[in-house]
């Protein structure tokens, strides 16, 4: 299964600086940023763009019966842990807030990353590949990052 689109090489087109001091995430009045504080130039894109890891957000990357596995057994917390997830060729992307790695191994088959570029969709637009399978926490959107400290004891949990 190919991964998702991740390469340093790639030329990241600018977005917004969504952290506070010391690397805290803030949005709009202070709340958990969403997707479109994150991504903003995917707001107005008709396709694909890519983005930057690192500065405003970390990822994992999951097989889809996996991250869908972690989406149901979480369903009954609120507010929901998971926050956005993108989807490509099997697997989901998951956002989570910058530095959720340091210090951490991710159980395979997780896979983190916290540099690099991303592929993701256009947020108003319709694309096939890759797609958002989850604009946030909430049906409305809502906070974008999942709660690592949540999703990461569980996976091995899910099998």
């Amino acid at each position: 299964m190919p991964p998702i689109a991740i390469s340093e090489h790639v030329a990241a087109v600018p977005f917004t600086h969504v952290t506070g001091p010391a690397g805290q995430p803030r949005g709009v009045h202070g709340q958990p940023p969403t997707l479109a504080d994150m991504l903003p130039a995917a707001q107005l894109a008709s396709r694909p763009l890519n983005v930057k890891v690192g500065a405003d957000f970390d990822i994992v990357v999951l097989p889809e019966e996996q991250a869908r596995k972690a989406v149901d057994a979480l369903a009954h917390c609120r507010p929901h842990p998971i926050g956005a997830a993108m989807a490509r060729r099997g697997e989901w992307v998951l956002f989570l807030p910058p530095g959720s790695g340091l210090g951490a191994q991710w159980p395979t088959p997780a896979r983190h990353f916290d540099s690099g570029t991303l592929q993701v969709p256009p947020l108003l637009t319709a694309c096939e590949e890759p797609r958002w399978v989850r604009l946030g926490n909430t049906v409305h959107g809502g906070r974008a990052y999942t709660a690592p400290l949540v999703l990461h004891p569980l996976l091995p949990l899910l099998g």
